[in-house]
């Protein structure tokens, strides 16, 4: 069996979700696929994945086995990315986009630490709550909170974001707290997003049932971090992802409420051209950007 290639598909497999969206990513037949991982399986004696006709999770040896295959691809990229004497520089220009609290949370800390291992690489960060064309406008890398179904890029998983309820204490002490999703309408709310659409909020309470309760309020922005900041001043209710929140939790300047309804409703993924791995530059960055994601997620 070709053990690598076996890695590299389960290794896939984990990072797209889904046996299909792995193949199609690798550009091989589901077929395929499922070979390979059989044989992995097979040679590892152990059960990485388990999978359904509607479900697909890794095992606990899967989950346990993922970082130290993560490591082995790791190696082998570095290993082709050397030239014949010695370690290649990597050099060239990286155009990236993103929104603007997404780029300005999660853009800063992780290019600075590439570009203090690689100085010869130029990073250009486009921010805007405008859509941005990868191929139109000639961008490398894109962060986005949603997949692109375009099948000239690859959009790789990078974590599930979870939507917090948050207030103030001081707001709390003021006008109570909601014990369920139902008590949001007689609250004042503060709306992320201009559409009408974003005056329905979504919870999942224990037993699994999603819940819509439509908020309403006197204060909205399309910025996150507006949001926030009138959330911070007492003004209201707010609903925000849990990365952009969580620091002001600990802190103690916003509580959570209503934790045992908490729902993943997005997920952070990263796009890039397919071939654009072949860029040494690129790949690097590609596999630095998951890197971070593996071992310091951006929340609980």
């Amino acid at each position: 069996m070709d053990r690598l290639k076996g890695i590299r598909i389960f290794v896939e497999i984990a990072e797209q979700g889904s046996m299909s969206a792995a193949a199609r990513v690798l550009g091989v037949a589901n077929s395929v696929v499922s070979k390979h991982l059989h044989e992995l399986e097979q040679w590892l004696d152990r059960k990485l994945v388990f999978r359904s006709t509607r479900h697909l999770r890794l095992t606990q040896d899967g989950l346990d086995y993922l970082p130290e295959c993560r490591a082995i691809l790791n190696t082998i990229n570095r290993m082709e990315s050397r030239g014949h004497s010695g370690e290649a520089t990597l050099q060239g220009k990286v155009r990236i986009t993103a929104s603007l609290y997404l780029g300005q949370l999660l853009l800063a800390p992780l290019i600075a630490g590439f570009c203090q291992e690689h100085p010869d690489v130029n990073v250009e960060i486009a921010l805007s709550d405008r859509y941005r064309d990868l191929v139109e406008e000639g961008f490398d890398i894109a962060f986005r909170v949603s997949e692109m179904p375009d099948s000239d890029l690859v959009s790789r998983r990078l974590q599930n974001i979870i939507l917090k309820t948050i207030a103030t204490p001081g707001y709390i002490r003021k006008n109570g707290a909601p014990t369920s999703p139902a008590d949001l309408p007689q609250h004042r709310c503060i709306i992320e997003g201009n559409a009408a659409g974003r005056q329905r909020w979504s919870f999942q309470g224990n037993n699994g049932r999603r819940v819509g309760v439509t908020v309403d309020g006197a204060l909205s922005s399309s910025h996150g971090e507006v949001v926030k900041q009138f959330c911070e001043a007492g003004l209201g209710i707010a609903q925000l992802p849990g990365f952009l929140v969580d620091q002001a939790i600990d802190q103690g300047r916003l509580v959570e409420l209503l934790p045992e309804y908490a729902i993943d409703t997005f997920c952070l993924h990263l796009l890039y051209h397919k071939q654009s791995t072949r860029h040494p530059t690129i790949a690097a960055l590609v596999d630095h950007i998951y890197q971070r994601f593996q071992y310091s997620p951006l929340s609980d």
